[in-house]
């Protein structure tokens, strides 16, 4: 195998039964729990989702949304579930004549995430709704601070300050948090276990429900009770592309699923040794797939906006054009990055998987935490353009471009990874990188997610992992990109993998940048 630059990664996880990798360890040790009192993965999946909702608010919430991505091996049907959030009624292109919101009150769109967990649930699972809250709920009692959510609190203190319910929560006395300090949530407790005795039907139709609308109202968002009750997830089927003999799956838009697998249709315009025999040639090629791809994300809308967007995007009209741009070195327009996320991949022996992506967006989403119900709400209305007419235009009911992006990968029909990663527009490029290393470099999990990345910034500028050698950013220039290095731990995603090997062992491997947890029993 391979070894990754400059360092020598960690070996992956092994698990001989199952596997859950996730962004905090309560959160993963909560999955783990979960199998071992006889539940299947999508009982272990709700009460670590759960937990991430507590203890990483920072990137999630229950006022959040998700998209994941289900793999049953007794039928080979891989399912997926769009849980994006709506915009509610009240949402149209006259009330944001100065473009969307990024924060405050009328940026949340209704959330998903917990409704996402009732559908899974009532379609797979098998242990009591009830019971799979238990670990969430003690969480929110009182847990303590982690590194990454202490470390993102002093660069948004002052907004968070401008919020009654984040101020109290985040910076008590005016002080935000430090790592190990207690963080205490008893009114996220209260409606946890109010989910937990109702199940669903109470975020959206009940007691809970009223609540949520009532805060919204007095803040001036515009969510309502009526908003929460007509709110569904959608079963849509997952879209796929061949590489290097593996079928790598996604959700269809709005998701920017779409946009990896024809960075992947780029890619294959090269055979793997090709694309690997220099290291800043595989650099620029993969630059160029990204950029190239990112040309169509004005075709990435609610599903019924451009029913034929996945047709055209995966077209061989449009391979061609990807394969010609990489192959050229084509440096295309700057891809901004913006967002925060939270990530779960879960696994067994058998062959059935699940990666879930859950978001509030941006760190802290909307910066709006309601005090009486403990829920911070996201800001995913951002995901819309308030120019009228076009097919991600604001409405009432419409889904959002959204950057959450599950990934399955099949061979033979068989489940071989399951990938995710936080970091907004990036988790595309991100889960290319990743698989590349897989399939063309031969890595394990754990080397693939620790190998040294490149990303985009906010500003659309292209950076490079600081283990990258400073030579690779003279010869990126020579071969058309312009390139820095960089190190940030934030920057480069927060990568997770898991791989069932052909013994039928499960290996994982949890990215040493941010917090990631791989536990396999």
């Amino acid at each position: 195998m391979p070894t990754p630059a400059c360092r020598s990664p960690r070996a992956p996880v092994f698990g001989r039964r199952a596997m859950v990798v996730s962004g905090h360890a309560a959160a993963t040790l909560a999955g783990i729990g979960a199998l071992k009192d006889g539940g299947n993965l999508v009982d272990a999946m709700v009460a670590a989702s759960a937990a991430l909702a507590v203890v990483v608010g920072q990137a999630t919430s229950i006022g959040g949304d998700c998209f994941l991505l289900f793999h049953e091996a007794a039928t080979g049907t891989t399912f997926a579930l769009n849980a994006s959030g709506v915009a509610p009624a009240l949402a149209t292109p006259a009330r944001f004549p100065d473009g969307m919101k990024t924060r405050g009150p009328l940026a949340p769109v209704v959330p998903g995430l917990v409704r996402a967990w009732e559908v899974m649930h009532r379609r797979f699972g098998r242990l009591k709704w009830e019971s799979l809250f238990d670990p969430a709920i003690e969480l929110a009692q009182a847990h303590p601070v982690s590194k990454v959510l202490a470390e993102r609190l002093p660069e948004n203190s002052a907004a968070l300050a401008n919020d009654r319910g984040c101020a109290a929560l985040y910076l008590p006395q005016g002080r935000p948090l430090r790592i190990g300090d207690m963080l205490r949530q008893p009114a996220l407790a209260a409606s946890l276990r109010a989910i937990a005795r109702h199940g669903a039907d109470e975020f959206y139709t009940g007691e809970l429900a009223q609540r949520i609308a009532r805060g919204q109202e007095a803040r001036g968002g515009l969510i309502r009770a009526g908003d929460l009750a007509a709110y569904a997830p959608l079963w849509v089927e997952p879209i796929a592309t061949d590489y290097r003999g593996h079928r790598v799956e996604v959700v269809p838009p709005n998701s920017y699923g779409v946009l990896l697998l024809m960075q992947l249709n780029g890619l294959m315009g090269l055979d793997g040794a090709a694309l690997t025999q220099s290291l800043a040639q595989r650099l620029a090629y993969q630059i160029s797939a990204m950029q190239a791809a990112f040309e169509g994300v004005a075709m990435i809308a609610d599903p019924r906006a451009l029913p034929d967007a996945v047709g055209k995007l995966l077209s061989r009209e449009t391979t061609a054009a990807m394969q010609s741009a990489v192959l050229g070195n084509a440096a295309g327009r700057k891809v901004a990055e913006r967002g925060g996320t939270a990530c779960l991949l879960l696994a067994d022996a058998e062959g059935n998987a699940v990666s879930l992506v859950q978001s509030v967006f941006n760190v802290f989403g909307s910066m709006v935490l309601d005090p009486d119900t403990g829920i911070l709400f996201n800001n995913r209305m951002q995901g819309f353009t308030h120019r009228e007419g076009r097919p991600n235009s604001v409405g009432p009911g419409r889904r959002p471009a959204h950057t959450l992006c599950p990934v399955l990968v099949r061979r033979d029909g068989r489940l071989r990874y399951a990938l995710a990663t936080p970091g907004g527009l990036s988790q595309t490029l991100t889960n290319v990188q990743v698989l590349s290393y897989l399939l063309d470099e031969g890595y394990d999990v754990a080397a693939a997610v620790e190998a040294p990345r490149w990303c985009n910034t906010r500003d659309g500028d292209v950076l490079l992992d600081g283990e990258f050698d400073p030579a690779i950013v003279a010869e990126l220039a020579r071969l058309g990109h312009r390139a820095a290095r960089a190190e940030d731990a934030y920057f480069y995603g927060s990568a997770k993998a898991i791989e069932l090997l052909d013994s039928g062992t499960l290996a994982g491997g949890a990215d040493y940048r941010r917090e990631a947890f791989a536990l396999g029993y």
